[in-house]
């Protein structure tokens, strides 16, 4: 088994549990984190045995989003390359895994992470926790897919003010709005992602992986697409003077100046 420094992977009989493990840092993603993630999904579906996968996190939240703090001062941040690169080869692969994979939104899940809850297959969430896009409140455009995933899940009405206001949205309201599949206590959220993992795991897995691929061609057409433009329009949106004074800002903070 690899050794990785941002998430680990646990493989118990079936079962694949990817925790993304960054805590200190609210499991914020650096690149490094995402192609982790990549070669860990990799692994895990390298492995016969295996026919699940659990993705979650260390701590008190699923995902913070992107890591400002990996960036330069000063530095004008190629988003559109870190993407190409990093975010966007993972969302394919968690979409074009034969492995059906069980996301469990254990906390706070903000901006690119909850492009990667989405790409699982079947999404679990904490009572606690809450969805949220930042993205337009530092001059950028959301990315990892959310502009794919977000308005075919819930619609338009309902994903457009949720990226465009950037308010947080509860547990108990992505249930209603379907963006999620059960919520649970949250001492309970990972005994229901086993409980699931372990049901897929006694399926057949052939049929599982064919139906994962016809639903995915079904509710995905146009991905490539899609996170190409993603990718584009986050780039001209990375190199803004907007943009520039928000990093500045968030420095500023940092450093307590």
């Amino acid at each position: 088994m690899a050794d990785y420094e941002d998430v680990t992977l646990d493989i118990n009989g079936h079962i694949a549990t990817i925790t993304i493990n960054r805590p200190s840092r609210l499991n914020a993603f650096r690149d490094q984190t995402a192609d982790e993630l990549r070669a860990a999904l990799a692994e895990a579906s390298a492995d016969a045995n295996v026919r699940a996968v659990i993705l979650t996190g260390n701590g008190r939240a699923f995902g913070a989003g992107y890591d400002l703090a990996q960036i330069t001062p000063n530095e004008v941040p190629a988003l559109d390359h870190v993407l190409e690169t990093h975010f966007n080869p993972l969302i394919k692969a968690m979409r074009e895994s034969r492995l059906p994979i069980v996301t469990a939104v254990n906390g706070p899940c903000a901006g690119a992470a909850i492009g990667l809850a989405l790409a699982g297959d079947i999404v679990l969430v904490a009572k606690s926790a809450y969805f949220y896009e930042p993205f337009v409140n530092i001059a950028l455009v959301p990315d990892a897919g959310n502009t794919l995933f977000l308005p075919r899940i819930i619609g338009r009405a309902r994903a457009m003010p949720m990226m465009l206001l950037c308010d947080r949205i509860s547990a108990a309201k992505a249930l209603e709005w379907g963006l999620v599949w059960e919520v649970h206590d949250d001492d309970l959220l990972m005994n229901a992602a086993i409980t699931i993992a372990t049901k897929l795991s006694g399926l057949d897995p052939d049929a599982v992986a064919a139906t994962k691929r016809l639903v995915t061609a079904a509710s995905d057409f146009g991905m490539d697409e899609q996170l190409g433009l993603e990718r584009d329009l986050q780039g001209i949106a990375g190199r803004s003077q907007a943009v520039q004074k928000e990093i500045a800002a968030f420095f500023a903070r940092k450093s307590g100046t």
